[in-house]
């Protein structure tokens, strides 16, 4: 049938197929190189592992406060003992202990949980050596015991600290 058995004309707006130009294609492989190459960047600069976040600033610490607490504790801990509340192995663990939370509170080193070895390793040479005084009383029921010696030396310690 033909166009003008129908009747009518064909409509002036009215066009047939065409291809598209090859500018459309070219576009498109641009783009995705350009995405590929931000991709292959991200990817490739990356920091890798887990990542630890920045130790936390130093806060300063008020050493004369540090010390005048903790010589109060060693006087807690020689009346306990003077009372006889508290045995010369009780009394050399607790030295310990307070020397170690000293230490701790004024460096940062977490000593409270370290052997004699890690106290040295760690430059803490006048708490190491009170420590290793305790030793002793702390770990055989027979041991030469000298609670004043033990309280002076915690003092000694505490009071000659930077």
């Amino acid at each position: 049938m033909r166009v003008a058995e129908l009747g009518g004309l064909p409509a002036p707006d009215t066009y047939g197929p065409f291809g598209y130009g090859p500018w459309w294609l070219l576009g498109a492989l641009a783009l995705a190189a350009v995405v590929a190459a931000y991709a292959f960047a991200w990817l490739w600069t990356r920091p890798r592992g887990i990542l630890e976040p920045p130790p936390p600033p130093a806060v300063p610490i008020d050493v004369r406060s540090v010390k005048e607490k903790y010589l109060r504790m060693i006087d807690e801990v020689a009346v306990e003992h003077e009372a006889g509340e508290i045995g010369p192995r009780e009394l050399a663990q607790r030295l310990s202990l307070v020397l170690r939370f000293f230490a701790h509170e004024s460096t940062g080193v977490v000593a409270e949980v370290m052997t004699l070895r890690d106290l040295r390793d760690a430059d803490l040479p006048a708490v190491e050596g009170a420590v290793a005084q305790y030793y002793p009383s702390s770990f055989r029921r027979a041991a030469k015991h000298d609670p004043d010696a033990a309280i002076g030396a915690a003092r000694q310690v505490v009071a000659t600290w930077m």
